[in-house]
């Protein structure tokens, strides 16, 4: 029994970022932590994520992934909100943070 519970838990551990939304939360504390590349690259992927979100609601248009859609989209606001108010902390202006992002994206 122990061994059927310790797989199962391991099994939900491995799954959960599968059912998680694009745009993972991440602690106030990590992103004190972060540097100010890596959270340029938190707030870059999650606005890719929440364009996605967006282009998705766009392109289906069905009332049954219209609430999954509209939460990921928050989600990502969200996030995308934390982590330029940690930028901006760091002294990082917002027309900074869109070249992070610019240049992020030529790079990759």
């Amino acid at each position: 029994m122990v061994k059927i519970t310790a797989a199962l838990a391991l099994f939900c551990a491995i799954a959960a970022p599968a059912f998680a939304g694009p745009c993972v939360a991440l602690d106030y504390q990590e992103m004190k932590d972060m540097t100010v590349d890596e959270l340029a690259t938190a707030v870059c992927k999650a606005r890719e994520a929440r364009r996605q979100s967006l282009d998705d609601a766009i392109a289906t248009r069905d009332e049954r992934n219209a609430s999954s859609t509209h939460d990921n989209f928050d989600q990502c606001t969200g996030q995308i909100e934390r982590v330029e108010r940690v930028l901006t902390s760091k002294g990082v202006s917002k027309d900074a943070m869109k070249a992070l992002c610019s240049k992020q994206a030529t790079s990759n």
